[in-house]
C-alpha cells in the first residue's frame, strides 16, 4: 500500500496535479524580461462558455502595447496565442525566447513561469484561447509590481 501511495505521488507530481509555485518570480531563465509591465488594451471578450465536458473555454483579444509586456505569469491549464497584427516575443522558463509575428500562434505550456512582450515599434493584436475548469483563472501573475488593471 505504501508503494502505491508512493507511486500515486510520483505520477500527480508529474501531471503537474500539485503544483507549487514560488513568489515572487521576477526572471524567466535568470534574466528579467523586456519592456514595460502593464496590462493588455482594449480586451474584449469573444467566447465565454461551457462545454459539452463541463470545461470553460475562454477566448479574449486585446492590443499588447509597443514597449510593453505581462508581468510573469503562470497558466495552470495551458493555452494558445494568435498574433493578428504586429510580433510577440515569448520568454518561458526552461525555453529558448521565441518571437512571433503576425499570423503566427504559440502554445502556453501549463505550470511554467512565462512573460510576453511586444518589442517593436508597433502596437500587436492577440487572440488568447484558454481551455480550464469553470472558476478557474486563467491567468496567474507573479512577478511583483504589476497592475491588472
Amino acid at each position: 500500500m505504501k508503494r502505491l501511495l508512493t507511486i500515486s505521488v510520483l505520477l500527480l507530481s508529474a501531471c503537474g496535479a500539485e503544483t507549487q509555485w514560488t513568489y515572487p518570480i521576477t526572471t524567466i531563465n535568470g534574466t528579467v524580461p523586456e519592456g514595460k509591465l502593464q496590462p493588455l488594451a482594449n480586451t474584449t471578450t469573444m467566447i465565454d462558455t461551457v462545454q459539452t465536458d463541463g470545461n470553460r473555454l475562454l477566448v479574449m483579444k486585446g492590443t499588447r502595447i509597443a514597449g510593453t509586456r505581462v508581468g510573469i505569469h503562470v497558466h495552470e491549464y495551458g493555452g494558445h496565442t494568435c498574433v493578428l497584427s504586429g510580433e510577440i516575443t515569448d520568454f518561458v522558463e526552461g525555453k529558448p525566447n521565441g518571437n512571433y509575428p503576425a499570423g503566427t500562434c504559440y502554445y502556453m505550456p501549463p505550470n511554467t513561469p512565462m512573460s510576453a512582450a511586444n518589442l517593436g515599434k508597433k502596437d500587436a493584436v492577440l487572440i488568447d484561447t484558454f481551455i480550464l475548469p469553470v472558476g478557474a483563472p486563467p491567468i496567474t501573475i507573479m512577478e511583483p509590481g504589476y497592475n491588472a488593471e
